[in-house]
């Protein structure tokens, strides 16, 4: 399994609200995000549901990792998307750092503690 995901019964700018300032009280960052549907719509003309592409980080996070193994930056900053799968309704969908650095690095324990962080922020929502 390479990504967590859950349902949530909010439309998609509360639910971006709201796990912004959850991840903001655990220590993380919203670095940036892509506003899918506002692209598509100003350069292809086309209307397209609510989806936000996220980058979020927890500096400390980053340091511990990148000084494990440089190749964790290639997973970083961490991926939230925010898929508008129905009126009210939300999918939040995050990549598991922890998947990709088993695969590819041999290791990733040392990411699980943030990782978890980021769950409990999403369920907490």
């Amino acid at each position: 399994m390479f990504k967590y995901e859950k349902i949530v019964k909010l439309g998609i700018d509360r639910v971006f609200l709201n796990i912004s300032n959850a991840l903001k009280e655990r220590g993380f960052a919203v670095l940036s995000y892509v506003d899918v549907k506002e692209i598509l719509k100003n350069k292809l003309n086309k209307d397209f549901a609510g989806y936000y592409i996220m980058e979020v980080c927890k500096p400390s996070a980053a340091n511990e990792l990148i000084s494990i193994n440089h190749d964790y930056g290639l997973f970083l900053p961490c991926k939230i998307v925010l898929d508008e799968t129905g009126k009210d309704e939300t999918t939040i969908k995050m990549l598991l750092i922890t998947e990709m650095a088993e695969k590819y690095l041999n290791e990733g324990s040392e990411a699980e503690k943030y990782q978890d962080e980021i769950v409990s922020a999403i369920e907490s929502l």
